[in-house]
């Protein structure tokens, strides 16, 4: 049976699967996207669609280390591994999406 920090960390990812599922069907991003400390804007919609397959691939690392750590029950090691991970990909996505000029700085 799997403990509270397993089904905490598999409900996380799934959460965020259906956060970037609203944000493709609206065109839209919830939070602020930035870059230093400049704002940064969805220049093109082939964003959402990038969002969308770097969250899947997220959520699939992420439930496959919870799924792991919790056959090895090593909760100090998790934590780091989970969010370096999810941490990694976003930047990543947020990296590859500005220099494939789907975001760009906000000229407010």
């Amino acid at each position: 049976m799997l403990n509270i920090l397993s089904i905490s960390s598999i409900s996380i990812a799934l959460i965020f699967l259906v956060y970037s599922i609203i944000s493709y069907k609206k065109k839209s991003i919830i939070y602020a996207v930035r870059d230093g400390k400049e704002k940064v804007t969805v220049l093109k919609d082939d964003y959402y669609k990038m969002q969308l397959l770097f969250c899947v691939l997220n959520c699939i690392l992420l439930i496959l280390e919870t799924l792991i750590i919790y056959i090895h029950s090593n909760s100090g090691l998790f934590t780091l591994y989970y969010i370096g991970t999810f941490w990694i990909v976003n930047y990543l996505l947020k990296f590859m999406a500005i220099k494939m000029k789907y975001l760009g700085k906000c000229h407010e």
